[in-house]
């Protein structure tokens, strides 16, 4: 009897664990869809240009918010009757690696959540015309669904935007957060709070890619869970085990720290070039 509750606890505890780990949900379709709309934040300089013509015509871009070196796209995504929002990375990948501030803040209500200071200094350059924006669209297409990307710098804020929504605005609905090449955001009590809001978060990290190491480990960052590790030429990935634990290291980690210094690898995404030289197509929006 003892042996049997022993068994039966354990594949208990087994089954959860499983559960949890394939709750990621992962869809490469739409994570290939939303590197292509993130891309175009490299090209686009105002919504009557939409330079994302592999996103098609059910990507109706609204609005272009640029100030202090941070660009964002929002619009409505009609394939899939969801309101997005698209965050640039730097323009300059190894001055922002260098500039990197390993200084965190801590502004939240609960203290003892700090992130790094200089991404949520960029945030709030932002953020109020954000969340403005998204009542307008929210207003016109009818849906409260919203789908957050970003790259390299762009990621981090994504990830801090998806946090501020379920945190202020619970009348909207995160449904997928995709972030390329993200660095870690902030410390351990950021990684467990955003955890429990279950939000849908896809980390995608890229072979050697050498952003998602900064800031490190070392100094109190740790990265928000369910990464998604491609190989080298993107064609096969993993879904790694790094819920409410620390970091997978058999996935991006596994080169961590002599071999994680791509910035190649930073630069490429699913097939897809972004960062300083993406390739842009430009055509009008109709």
């Amino acid at each position: 009897m003892i042996l049997y509750m022993w068994l039966l606890q354990t594949l208990l505890f087994v089954g959860l664990l499983c559960f949890t780990y394939s709750n990621i949900n992962y869809e490469p379709t739409l994570a290939k869809y939303y590197v292509n709309v993130v891309q175009s934040t490299y090209c686009i300089s105002s919504p009557t240009i939409w330079n994302c013509v592999t996103c098609n015509k059910n990507i109706i871009p609204e609005y272009v918010v640029e100030k202090d070196g941070v660009r964002v796209i929002q619009g409505y995504d009609s394939q899939n009757n969801v309101l997005f929002t698209a965050f640039r990375g730097s323009s300059n990948i190894q001055n922002w690696i260098d500039n990197i501030q390993i200084s965190k803040v801590s502004p939240y209500n609960d203290t003892s959540i700090e992130v790094e200071k200089g991404f949520f200094t960029a945030y709030t350059y932002v953020n109020t015309e954000l969340i403005v924006n998204i009542g307008i669209l929210s207003t016109k297409y009818s849906t409260t669904n919203i789908i957050v990307a970003g790259h390299s710098l762009g990621g981090a804020l994504a990830t801090l935007m998806a946090y501020n929504i379920v945190n202020e605005y619970n009348k909207y609905s995160i449904i997928n957060v995709f972030t390329y090449g993200s660095p870690r955001i902030g410390n351990e009590n950021f990684v467990k709070s955003f955890e429990k809001y279950n939000i849908p978060s896809h980390r995608i990290t890229h072979y050697y890619d050498m952003v998602p190491h900064v800031p490190e480990e070392f100094v109190g960052y740790l990265h928000v869970s369910n990464e998604i590790w491609y190989n080298e030429d993107n064609s096969h990935y993993k879904l790694c085990n790094d819920y409410n634990i620390p970091e997978d290291d058999s996935c991006s980690n596994s080169c961590a720290p002599l071999h994680c210094t791509s910035t190649k690898d930073h630069l490429y995404y699913l097939n897809v070039s972004l960062g300083n030289d993406p390739v842009c197509f430009t055509s009008s929006y109709t």
